[in-house]
């Protein structure tokens, strides 16, 4: 029991690495592609304020921006802190994921969804967009994962009865938006949750949706958002999936052994 334990922290360590290193070359890329670079993945990585290459010691995520002090080593320009907040979120939902499944073929398709939210919600920071082929990639991620996995007609029955969240959430927001006459939530964050769906059963949905707004709502009290003032919800949605996954099983029974 002791060796299993060592190599599931081993596990949850190198997955926790990867999962930084991913998130820095995507925040890279994604900031690139942003900012209207017609190369956003090619090239050497360099500072956005005096361009100067980055080196092996400037690259290392979180490490760097923490030695550094979160100033570019050349011109002393601030280096955004979403970069760290960006490294230190798929550290741990790679880490998290490890742990929560250990070394199995279910992981991998976990953590191919982790991945797929951590680029669509840098996506949605930057642009305030969810790509539609994203959505189709985590789509195809599932369905493969009911026939790789052996996944039969239970999830599959799941997933449908998921679908009602969305599907009610998608009317309420329709009233809503008819009544205030403009946007209350985004398509995308819709067709984001029915996409979740595949993944999830009801309980499980409605749980990463309460998540997913209570962060929200944290992080505009943190961050001092104004009343009015958009806001991206992919990344909530994303980092609510991410906790469903890992603990939402055993709050969902405390809730229910309620009554």
């Amino acid at each position: 029991m002791e060796e299993e334990r060592i190599w599931v922290l081993f596990l949850c360590f190198w997955l926790a690495v990867f999962g930084a290193v991913l998130a820095s070359f995507l925040d890279c890329c994604i900031s690139r592609w942003a900012s209207g670079d017609p190369h956003p993945f090619g090239g050497r990585s360099r500072c956005a304020s005096c361009g100067h290459t980055l080196r092996a010691p400037d690259l290392i995520p979180v490490l760097s921006w923490l030695f550094l002090r979160g100033r570019c080593r050349y011109c002393k320009g601030r280096i955004p802190a979403e970069c760290v907040v960006s490294e230190l979120m798929g550290a741990a939902s790679f880490g998290a994921l490890a742990w929560r499944f250990g070394l199995c073929p279910e992981l991998g398709q976990w953590l191919a969804l982790a991945a797929v939210l951590l680029a669509l919600s840098l996506i949605d920071q930057a642009k305030r967009i969810i790509p539609d082929w994203l959505l189709i990639v985590a789509a195809a991620n599932r369905v493969l994962g009911f026939f790789v996995l052996g996944q039969g007609k239970g999830e599959a029955l799941s997933a449908l009865t998921a679908c009602a969240v969305p599907a009610v959430l998608l009317i309420l927001v329709l009233l809503l938006e008819k009544l205030l006459g403009r946007e209350a939530m985004g398509g995308g964050d819709i067709k984001l949750l029915f996409v979740l769906a595949l993944y999830f059963n009801w309980a499980q949905l409605l749980l990463t949706l309460l998540a997913a707004c209570l962060l929200g709502l944290l992080w505009a009290a943190l961050t001092g958002g104004k009343k009015g003032t958009a806001m991206p919800f992919g990344p909530f949605l994303a980092a609510g999936c991410i906790l469903t996954i890992v603990w939402g099983d055993p709050v969902i029974h405390w809730y229910l052994g309620l009554f």
